[in-house]
């Protein structure tokens, strides 16, 4: 169960940075090709977060939303591009993690 809760952990802190790291980008075109990454990862993240809350120790839900609060800091000076990449690639891990975590937890 441990390799579960550690799963939930880094999906629900990658969906947290995607929201996050979306919140930084100046608004224009970049906000709206982002839209898509940052409906998903609130909504699968949100959905993980009650489960583990449910199912895991607080830990592990307190833990994964402030995870992305201190891996978004040092983000603050990429450039707007390159933030626009993180925040894909944030999602498309999140996603696989999920993916994994959901196995691992015997859901999926």
């Amino acid at each position: 169960m441990l390799l579960a809760e550690l799963l939930y952990l880094i999906a629900i802190g990658l969906f947290g940075y995607v929201v996050v790291c979306a919140a930084q980008l100046p608004s224009g075109v970049w906000l709206v090709l982002s839209l898509f990454p940052v409906f998903i990862a609130i909504i699968l993240g949100f959905v993980m977060w009650a489960y583990a809350w449910y199912e895991f120790a607080w830990p592990v839900t307190v833990f994964s939303l402030l995870l992305p609060l201190a891996v978004a800091l040092p983000t603050r000076r990429l450039s707007t591009r390159n933030l626009f990449i993180a925040t894909w690639a944030a999602a498309v891990l999140g996603l696989i993690t999920a993916r994994l975590a959901f196995l691992a937890a015997g859901i999926g």
